[in-house]
């Protein structure tokens, strides 16, 4: 018996189709991986500049007389403030006089290309967060203070409360114009007078 050696065997077309395919594949992954990866990126950068809007208004807060917010308290409620749609009472744009510089005042913002958070001229004050007439892309700082704790609570931990204090909960959110309740940003503190 003879042997022959064996030609080379090439790649048949159909193999060269299904490698491609399967590379056509991975490649479709790897870039749907990226376009996610780069979402959560952007969406994280902007949960950062909503929370500094936040704890700017808070430490002002802190800072202010207590009076006024025993004035503007309303009732808690039926519906947690969490889910009240953005520009809808009881909510309110924040009435502090905008500042330059200082994050802590004013209502309406925006975001520049490199991530500093300046101030929105030109908007008059109490334009409601899901007005029409506010530019696309702006963030919008509101209110509500309301009587009592943020959450019903039992009676023996009422009774923590000094005898005739007065709780108000103060409530904030940032939200981006467009933004539903559920991808707003809150912030509640009680003070007691």
């Amino acid at each position: 018996m003879s042997s022959h050696p064996r030609a080379p065997r090439g790649s048949s077309l159909i193999e060269v189709l299904i490698a491609m395919m399967v590379l056509a594949l991975a490649a479709t992954g790897a870039v749907g991986g990226m376009v996610f990866a780069s979402r959560d990126v952007h969406d994280g950068q902007l949960l950062q500049v909503k929370r500094h809007l936040l704890e700017a208004s808070t430490q002002r807060l802190w800072l202010a007389a207590k009076g006024p917010l025993l004035a503007q308290a309303v009732a808690r409620p039926t519906l947690a403030p969490t889910k009240i749609a953005p520009g809808t009472a009881p909510w309110r744009a924040d009435p502090s006089v905008p500042v330059a510089g200082d994050p802590s005042s004013g209502a309406y913002f925006k975001l520049s290309a490199t991530g500093q958070v300046e101030p929105l001229a030109g908007i008059p004050a109490n334009t409601a967060c899901n007005d029409a007439s506010l530019p696309d892309g702006t963030y919008c700082r509101e209110i509500l203070v309301t009587t009592g704790l943020p959450l019903d609570v039992p009676t023996a931990a009422s009774a923590l409360l000094p005898a005739g204090s007065r709780p108000v909960t103060v409530w904030t959110r940032v939200v981006r114009k467009g933004d539903t309740a559920e991808r707003a940003q809150f912030h509640n503190e009680v003070f007691v007078q």
